[in-house]
């Protein structure tokens, strides 16, 4: 008799279950893999790159020759906030936007202007929004940078994933660009991407995007673009300097040496003596030769001496022109200093925070910097050079 009272329970109990009466089916879903911003005649314009999963594994179909055409497609919206951009993006789009599997957001540096505080918090509050997502800045329409058919990957959103993984420029997340723009600094830096020129007779969208220096954000308005020489020396500073050959010429020497950093690490140890407020930044680097086109022979110890000074110096100048410019011209810290001096000083800072810009546009900052060149490549000595004494 118990058994048949539970039996009949649990029939009565499944009546009332609801089930999964919310669920949305794969198939009504529009996957966003890319998001762009851009601000156009007083509207904020979002687009979003949506995966074609009926092409997917089809190859390519139209569009230009040799690119995976059909595996995505671009839609734009505009609205007075990206709120209502992506409420009337969805008008466009017959299947439910699903913003979960976004990893690249891609923002103009016209609308950098605006501030990225709105879509910090739009990209932060939202819920379906990967705070993970990688942020990247141009100085080109952002949502022309996501219609780019890379020959190479699936998508341009695939494209710019893997380049922030091979760190070519910053690698910065929603997350790390809020707490960024949030922190002492209350400054940011991001990759700047543009779009490279086709080949010749191709569509101008078959092609990819590329880097080309970085983007400064202060108190999260767009404020500058630099390239190198001046890129490498902030991303020197702030530690975040990889995946890069730098030429370094020796002195009394004809050509240069190509090095490739393989270890490359900045230490920074505030001060304060006397209410004066110092900053120490010691460089570390190891490198390997890559090429060489002087006459000169790594199997010299003099000369590689002599290498390991001038590259040291190479770094040292690099980093203080950047530092100069960050002081003097912009008077915005993008390296981080306050972070420190409020780690390591938390009383004298909580004291003197609101006069931080004028604390870093006069802070003493001493560049220290020891570059060892130890790998010479396959090659020791120059090469495509006649042996002496040869006929």
């Amino acid at each position: 008799m118990r058994k048949v009272i539970s039996i009949i329970t649990i029939l009565l109990s499944s009546i009332i279950l609801s089930g999964c009466w919310d669920r949305i089916e794969v198939n009504d879903l529009a996957i966003v893999l890319a998001t762009a911003i851009d601000y156009e005649e007083e509207r904020y314009q979002l687009t979003s790159q949506i995966f074609i999963p009926r092409k997917a594994g089809g190859g390519s179909s139209g569009g230009s020759e040799g690119s995976p055409s059909g595996v995505t497609m671009i839609r734009t919206a505009e609205g007075s906030t990206v709120a209502e951009a992506l409420n009337r993006l969805q008008r466009k789009v017959p299947r439910n936007m699903f913003w979960g599997h976004c990893e690249v957001i891609v923002i103009s540096e016209h609308a950098g202007k605006k501030g990225l505080r709105q879509y910090i918090d739009f990209l932060l509050r939202y819920p379906q929004f990967r705070e993970h997502a990688y942020v990247f800045s141009t100085s080109d329409s952002a949502k022309d940078i996501l219609a780019l058919l890379d020959p190479l990957e699936r998508s341009s959103a695939e494209s710019l994933r893997e380049m922030a993984n091979m760190k070519l420029g910053t690698r910065v997340t929603v997350l790390e660009l809020a707490q960024s723009i949030e922190g002492p600094s209350r400054s940011a830096t991001l990759s700047r991407m543009l779009m490279l020129p086709p080949d010749p007779g191709k569509d101008r969208f078959a092609s990819n995007p590329y880097v080309k220096g970085l983007s400064l954000y202060k108190n999260d308005h767009y404020v500058k673009t630099v390239t190198e020489p001046l890129s490498v020396g902030i991303l020197l500073l702030a530690n975040e300097l990889e995946n890069i050959i730098m030429p370094v010429q020796v002195k009394n020497m004809e050509g240069s040496f190509s090095i490739r950093p393989i270890e490359m690490h900045t230490a920074l140890t505030p001060q304060i003596i006397n209410n004066e407020w110092r900053m120490q930044v010691q460089v570390k680097s190891k490198g390997e030769v890559v090429l060489n086109t002087t006459d000169g022979n790594l199997t010299d110890p003099f000369i590689l001496n002599e290498l390991d000074k001038a590259w040291s110096e190479h770094l040292k100048e690099l980093a203080e022109k950047a530092l100069s410019m960050a002081q003097k011209e912009l008077k915005t810290d993008f390296f981080q200093f306050a972070t420190e001096f409020r780690r390591h000083y938390p009383k004298q800072w909580n004291r003197e925070q609101k006069n931080w810009e004028e604390i870093f546009s006069t802070m003493d900052v001493q560049v220290k910097v020891q570059a060892l060149v130890t790998r010479t490549g396959k090659s020791i000595g120059p090469q495509g050079i006649p042996e002496q004494g040869a006929d």
